[in-house]
């Protein structure tokens, strides 16, 4: 068995190949043809919106839209151990950039994508924003993971897609940020709630928490992800922070042996070198472990066999489009993906939760463009996008609201637990059926996600 660091290793160069910064986004040309739909009406086909959000914008265009383009930035890892989620990120959101253009554009304008590696680090990420906002003269962003940049995005107005995961994204302190693939207290209330209904959690269970306090900043959750296991009655023996950074998840093994924990949950996306410690050790929890960071196909899948049970979600349909079925929008996305990113195209990148959610996060935006007619800007599409309710995507449940008070992005999930496919040698699972968090009404309610982050930053 492999060392960590030598894992690490090799998780940088499984997740890294093919990544690249610069432009991207532009002139493409497909080795096959998508499923046609026309402009428009299918960038917003089952969106409702609110009465007043509107259909023009009043005032001249920004800086970054001309008579032939409209510049769009993007900033995510594209190198290193959690390269696999940036790279699956952007190149998501660029193929579906890459469909419009081919289809004209957004009202005869081409969609300039603007790429930037962050190489996992929060000063390289916010250097990443500004330059794409101060020097690129970006209308919107598409970006990964990264608190570091939310006070500055706020100060330019600029609307931004992202990930989701940590309580700024989800702080109307920050109402120009628009998290639309999930949030670390919502997917932990959803495995709660899937265990349950496996009847793997019992009453009185011990739960062990490792959580990531750098570029995705869980900590300001963790007592509220406690609170979500003792309301069902377990009992939260341990919380620890870990990150790949770390590079060993040996002594935290060892503390969740003489601590006899029932389940482990991962809060950290270095959850595979603790599983691989506990194979070393000769140890696993009685009940299991999981949590949203083992969600990522690709990364499940570097764990290798060691994945075997390990409970994760996903927010968006599989490339066979279960759970909910095949659909024209379904095929679209995978012809897309396979004509103008076939990198992506394997199964295991499609079912992604990072592939699905950027892909759903570039039609809203792209339906935000649409929807502005001539003039173009910031201040525009961030009333348009703060308009929408139940934005339909076809490929995950709709996003429900992006209203500053009350961002839920798209919040189903399903969980299942990863199987280990050794004929084909990665890691596999069946999708179960969409549901959201029992526990939502006790946290607040419909908005609970809002109103909590905003307790947790003062806001």
């Amino acid at each position: 068995m492999k060392n960590s660091k030598a894992l690490v290793t090799l998780v940088a160069v499984a997740l890294v190949a093919g990544a690249c910064g610069g432009r991207t986004g532009g002139g493409a040309t497909a080795s096959t043809s998508p499923v046609a739909t026309t402009g428009v009406v299918e960038a917003t086909a089952g969106a409702t919106l609110a009465t007043d959000a509107p259909t023009t914008t009043i005032g001249i265009s920004d800086p970054g839209v001309t008579d032939d383009t409209i510049k769009i930035g993007g900033s995510a890892t594209l190198s290193g151990p959690t390269a696999s989620i940036g790279i699956e990120a952007v190149g998501a959101a660029g193929a579906y950039f890459d469909l419009i253009n081919q289809r004209g554009g957004i009202n005869g304008r081409k969609i300039d994508f603007i790429t930037y590696d962050d190489l996992g680090d929060s000063t390289q990420y916010l250097a990443n924003v500004k330059k794409l906002i101060e020097q690129d003269k970006v209308v919107a962003l598409v970006t990964g993971f990264g608190d570091a940049a939310v006070e500055y995005i706020a100060s330019q107005g600029t609307p931004t897609i992202t990930f989701g995961v940590s309580p700024a994204t989800f702080s109307s302190k920050y109402p120009t940020i628009y998290p639309v693939v999930g949030n670390a207290l919502l997917w932990t209330q959803e495995t709660i709630a899937a265990l349950q209904e496996e009847s793997v959690g019992q009453p009185g269970m011990k739960v062990g928490v490792i959580y990531d306090d750098t570029l995705i900043d869980i900590s300001p959750y963790v007592p509220a992800i406690k609170q979500s296991w003792e309301n069902v009655g377990a009992k939260v023996v341990s919380t620890d922070v870990m990150s790949l950074a770390t590079g060993s998840c040996d002594s935290l093994v060892l503390k969740m042996k003489d601590l006899d924990i029932d389940y482990w949950d991962f809060q950290s996306a270095a959850w595979f070198l603790c599983v691989q410690a506990a194979d070393r050790q000769g140890w696993a929890p009685k009940l299991g472990w999981g949590g949203w960071p083992a969600s990522v196909p690709i990364t499940a899948t570097v764990a290798g066999p060691l994945v075997e049970g390990v409970w994760a979600g996903s927010n968006g349909d599989q490339p066979d489009g279960a759970p909910r079925g095949l659909t024209e929008a379904t095929t679209e996305f995978v012809q897309t993906i396979s004509a103008f990113n076939p990198e992506l195209a394997d199964p295991m990148r499609l079912e992604s939760p990072a592939t699905l959610g950027y892909w759903a996060g570039a039609k809203l935006l792209v339906a935000a463009l649409e929807a502005q007619g001539d003039v173009i800007n910031k201040d525009g599409l961030n009333t348009w996008i703060q308009g929408v309710k139940n934005f339909e995507t076809g490929v995950t449940p709709p996003i429900i609201s992006m209203t500053p008070d009350c961002k839920t992005g798209s919040e189903l999930v399903w969980i299942a637990q990863w199987h280990w496919d050794a004929a084909n040698q990665k890691a596999v699972r069946t999708a179960g059926d969409y549901f959201t968090s029992p526990q939502k009404e006790a946290f607040g309610g419909e908005c609970f996600l809002t109103a909590l982050s905003d307790e947790i930053l003062g806001g």
